[in-house]
């Protein structure tokens, strides 16, 4: 992939929360290491020590295999999560674990690539499904605050767009405005703390403009919720499709 630099994540308060999901999700990984990573085999993260910062992985299940893996400067790991693909290496590879249970402890990887291929995709939600977005503005002339709920028209990984009929509200929503604290309600699904950047606004109907928006801390608990979202909403299309 040309463009693969793109998705490389380097922080390493991220690394972790990609690693901490990968975890939870008992993802299976495929360990590459070798001459010309010839050698292959499954495995997954057990365990994750902060203070230590490391890995602990599962062995293969063969002993030669767990021998040369052992012997590599560099394994290459891959794996998905919900479409993404997922790419670190892991240096400085040691024994873990007792005899009966081995396994193998990894220095947490400084960055990793986490492709995330359908951060552009969007789906619409339905006008049945009661989710919104749940935003706080506060009045220039009394300084009030109040909480104003906005039907969600779709989203995607890396943003949503909401319908507003009020033209007092619009005058909030100007192109780069920043919406720092709003509320994302999706139907079945935990409530989800957004900051918001407002990115374009068209006319929906004459008297309802659609606001599109990028969500600037996008987090991995954030996409999973909103992947799991889309899911459902696809999968209830396809039903009423057959």
């Amino acid at each position: 992939m040309s463009d693969l630099a793109k998705y490389i994540v380097r922080s390493q308060k991220q690394v972790l929360a990609y690693f901490k999901l990968l975890s939870s999700e008992r993802c299976l990984i495929s360990a590459a290491f070798g001459e010309s990573d010839k050698d292959t085999f499954l495995t997954a993260i057990i365990n994750i020590d902060e203070k230590k910062h490391t890995l602990t992985i599962d062995c293969g299940p063969k002993e030669y295999l767990n021998k040369k893996l052992l012997d590599s400067a560099i394994i290459k790991c891959s794996t998905e999560y919900n479409g993404i693909k997922v790419m670190f290496e892991g240096r400085r590879v040691k024994k873990a674990g007792s005899q009966s249970n081995p396994a193998f402890l990894i220095p947490i990887p400084k960055s990793m690539f986490w492709v995330q291929r359908r951060q552009f995709y969007r789906v619409k939600s339905p006008l049945s499904k009661n989710s919104y977005c749940a935003i706080t503005v506060t009045d220039p002339n009394s300084e009030e605050q109040k909480t104003v709920n906005l039907t969600l028209n779709d989203i995607s990984i890396s943003g949503l767009a909401f319908l507003n009929e009020s033209k007092a509200l619009s005058k909030h929503l100007q192109i780069a405005e920043e919406i720092p604290s709003c509320s994302l309600i999706l139907e079945n699904e935990p409530e989800l703390q957004l900051e918001l950047e407002v990115r374009h606004k068209t006319i929906h109907n004459p008297k309802t403009q659609r606001v599109g928006c990028y969500i600037k801390n996008a987090t991995p608990r954030i996409e999973s919720t909103i992947l799991r979202y889309m899911q459902n909403i696809e999968r209830e299309i396809k039903q009423k499709e057959k």
